[in-house]
């Protein structure tokens, strides 16, 4: 059984830039763009090991 919704590399690389340089936080971005802050939190850990 699939899980969750399936999201661009540009959605995800776009909320990662916005979440990084923006002063809002991690949790009010989430909302923003309806997706869960586990998810966003999830991508930025992902993006911070590659960097």
């Amino acid at each position: 059984m699939a899980r969750g919704k399936k999201y661009t590399q540009e959605f995800k690389d776009s909320a990662i830039q916005l979440a990084l340089n923006s002063k809002d936080s991690v949790r009010k971005i989430a909302k923003d763009l309806e997706i869960s802050e586990k998810t966003l939190y999830s991508w930025l850990r992902d993006y911070r090991k590659k960097t």
